[in-house]
């Protein structure tokens, strides 16, 4: 019977060609390469199956006898319980390789495809705009399993020193993806998450204040906002008067082609729209002749192909002030969403019905009405936005400035 010879550091240095079998360790051998390098190989079938395991460590003695059968060890665990130590392998290369922007990606293309729930392209789009701007430029490079809550509390903290409520929003943002990667979507998705890091995370954190929802202008400073944008230059004079008249919403109307403006009627598509729905708005003469132009866009960028979209916050601030100037006392700040919070609280004193005011503003039908009530109500609607647009020219008139925001004289108007 031939005697089984040990593995040892002498045979090994021994060894010129061919190679050696560990005898304590099953599918555990050295080879000599084509190098003349003695390098630690892993040969053995999985059990139960036809499937070979084959994979190599390193070179002796970087990898000594002992280093090298305890590799062998925990293969041997895996292949006897008919397990491929591969599969694992290649899982925990992913997870290193899974960076926090790697895996939104995988989370985006979930949320497209609507596989749980079926998103407005709206949300779609403040998800991939508050991550470009907010989360990536602090976490995106982060291995997903290194993330931890400090880190994403002190990226929130950073994002609070420029706008709370933008940090809030970031913080509510990150925890529903984060939650995405760690349940059960994300692990179908291939995101090996055990656990959310930082679920302590909440879009309330940040006391911002009394929320802008009750605001809106009064007559007076109606008047005064009116005084004040004909100093504006008139491509933002413009946007701002046609933001009042339509009552739409701002990236609705900064972003419209100049295609979707037809005699005088607005068709705003579904997929613009915030609540998914087409809506309708007819101009008067003073809307017709500022939503005239010859561009592709409504409001075109003077630096790039597309819209103009932005700079407008800073022209309201601009604006806000000068309105405080005109006035000698301080005004309450004012949003884009008042313009239209604005509109409704006339609507009434208009003559504008409360459910024709509620579709000029393109808010959906409620109910059993939402179902089956399919008019659009053209006529009604263009008839409230004359409305509007001659209380708001009785205003300018009121301020004499008329002119100065071009406003039709009743001789052009006739």
């Amino acid at each position: 019977m031939t005697k089984v010879q040990p593995l040892l550091p002498s045979s090994i240095d021994s060894l010129r060609s061919g190679k050696r079998v560990d005898p304590l360790t099953p599918g555990l051998y050295i080879e000599v390469n084509a190098l003349g390098r003695k390098v630690w190989r892993y040969r053995r079938r999985i059990a139960k199956s036809q499937v070979i395991v084959a994979m190599q460590l390193g070179c002796f003695p970087a990898y000594p006898i002992a280093a090298a059968r305890m590799w062998a060890i925990g293969l041997n665990e895996a292949v006897e319980r008919g397990e491929d130590p591969r599969a694992a392998l290649r899982a925990e290369t992913e997870r290193a390789a899974m960076t926090v922007e790697k895996a939104h990606g995988l989370y985006m293309a979930a949320m497209r495809r609507g596989d749980r729930k079926r998103l407005k392209p709206r949300t779609i789009k403040d998800k991939e705009v508050m991550f470009t701007r907010d989360i990536k430029p602090r976490l995106g490079s982060v291995i997903l399993d290194a993330l931890t809550e400090d880190a994403c509390w002190d990226a929130v903290y950073d994002k609070a020193d420029a706008s709370k409520d933008r940090a809030n929003k970031m913080a509510g943002e990150l925890s529903c993806f984060l939650k995405w990667c760690s349940g059960r979507e994300g692990q179908m998705a291939g995101i090996k998450l055990a656990a959310h890091p930082a679920p302590t995370l909440n879009s309330n954190w940040f006391d911002t204040g009394p929320k802008a929802n009750q605001r809106f202008l009064s007559d007076e400073e109606l008047k005064l906002l009116l005084r004040a944008l004909a100093d504006e230059p008139f491509s933002y004079r413009r946007g701002f008067l046609l933001l009042l008249l339509t009552a739409a919403r701002k990236t609705e109307l900064l972003a419209a082609p100049a295609s979707e403006f037809v005699d005088g009627l607005w068709t705003l598509p579904p997929e613009r729209s915030k609540n998914g729905e087409a809506n309708y708005i007819a101009l008067g003469r003073w809307g017709r002749s500022l939503a005239a132009t010859n561009h592709v866009w409504l409001f075109p960028s003077s630096r790039i192909d597309g819209p103009h979209l932005c700079g407008w916050f800073k022209v309201r601030d601009r604006i806000h002030a000068r309105m405080e100037k005109l006035a000698d006392r301080r005004i309450p700040s004012w949003h884009f969403h008042d313009f239209r919070r604005t509109f409704r609280s006339n609507a009434r004193r208009l003559g504008i019905d409360r459910d024709i005011a509620e579709l000029m503003l393109n808010h959906k039908r409620k109910g059993i009405e939402g179902v089956y009530d399919k008019n659009r109500e053209l006529e009604l609607r263009a008839a409230g936005f004359a409305a509007w647009e001659a209380f708001l020219s009785a205003l300018a008139q009121e301020e004499g400035i008329a002119p100065h925001l071009g406003i039709p004289t009743s001789a052009e108007t006739s």
